[in-house]
């Protein structure tokens, strides 16, 4: 929490109880109505010599002690020096909302004789939070989405379960529009001597099992564990490795096909040879893949989404227009547009955030 300071001095003015009596002004501003914060500090400096006989001082009450049965407040408020001499200060912790909250206070004079009438009152705002882990469960998501559908009150078990159904349906829809990089992760697969296929199946301990879409590959000579060395490896496509003569032909795999079935399964070409593959040290040659993961399913209304905070608005979005097309049809060709504005800013905001560049021009054999 912050430190503020205000200059205290004494001079002539009008206020909201008099004119020409001696006011305290604040930073050079008469009697102002001062704005706290709770749990910041604040220090009123009086070493002005107009301050001497005069005290800043807190109460409940408007004008302190000087209205029947006011009383001064003291929680967090130290008093030192003498006012009008160096150093002299009133200084007071606003109670943080955390614990007892601080109640509205007004400032007056509570000096050795006391002057009526010098003050005004302050206002007592909250501070942020100070927090940033909002993350709605599936149980607020859903009521949201329903709300939007102006469908209100008390949902049915078969309500319930049509929307977690409806977003776990969307959760795909997602996955078929694109990369999403919350979501991507790094698969690292030893090699195995002359072994084309690498999936889930062949090996359950290394080969992910929520591979959704293989981005790009690349083969790791991981022998010296200082220095591993990375070679890209070009995505084909099914025919182009197809036409590939001898499939289980050995050397450094150059060449990698990406099988997209329930369990993806990937393809290399060549196989791994003697030279980059070892049953002693697995780690030492792997086939590293980045790969976009699938979103995990809802599961229970207590649970939160597998989503980034970016993608909340759209989350919510798209769930009111999946429930619109079953409940508020009238409503499904509004909510759609909203629905696919927040994706398209969601997806403007899920980059990389990396520079532009342009490469130079290049050409490959005849000219192409």
């Amino acid at each position: 929490m912050a430190t503020i300071t205000y200059i205290v001095t004494v001079a002539s003015g009008q206020n909201a109880f008099s004119a020409s009596n001696p006011k305290f002004f604040i930073n050079g501003e008469v009697s102002p109505t001062i704005e706290f914060q709770e749990g910041n500090t604040y220090i009123f400096d009086q070493a002005d010599t107009t301050c001497t006989g005069y005290l800043i001082s807190f109460s409940t009450t408007t004008n302190g002690t000087f209205t029947a049965g006011g009383l001064a407040y003291t929680d967090g408020v130290t008093t030192t020096g003498t006012p009008g001499t160096a150093g002299a200060q009133t200084q007071i912790l606003v109670a943080p909302v955390q614990t007892i909250g601080a109640p509205v206070l007004f400032y007056y004079d509570g000096g050795a004789v006391g002057t009526s009438g010098m003050g005004n009152k302050t206002i007592i705002t909250f501070p942020t939070s100070g927090t940033t882990v909002f993350n709605p469960t599936i149980d607020e998501i859903i009521e949201e989405a329903y709300e939007r559908t102006n469908i209100r009150g008390t949902r049915t078990g078969y309500q319930l379960r049509s929307a977690r159904r409806s977003l776990n349906i969307m959760f795909q829809e997602w996955a078929n529009r694109g990369i999403h990089l919350w979501k991507i992760k790094l698969a690292q697969i030893p090699l195995v001597l002359g072994q084309a296929e690498y999936s889930f199946a062949s090996d359950s301990v290394n080969f992910p099992n929520d591979v959704d879409e293989v981005l790009e590959a690349y083969y790791r000579n991981n022998s010296v564990v200082t220095a591993p060395a990375d070679i890209a490896i070009t995505k084909i496509s099914r025919s182009q490795y197809n036409n590939t003569p001898n499939k289980l032909t050995q050397g450094t795999p150059s060449q990698y096909y990406a099988q997209r079935k329930l369990s993806p399964s990937i393809f290399l070409y060549a196989t791994p040879s003697a030279s980059v593959s070892s049953t002693t040290t697995p780690s030492n040659f792997q086939l590293c893949f980045y790969y976009m993961s699938k979103i995990q399913d809802v599961g229970v209304y207590t649970n939160t989404a597998d989503v980034v905070n970016r993608f909340y608005p759209v989350m919510c979005s798209g769930l009111a227009y999946y429930l619109s097309m079953k409940y508020s049809a009238d409503l499904t060709p509004a909510l759609e547009r909203i629905y696919e504005s927040e994706m398209l800013r969601a997806l403007d905001a899920d980059n990389q955030g990396v520079s532009s560049f342009i490469s130079p021009q290049t050409f490959y054999g005849g000219g192409v």
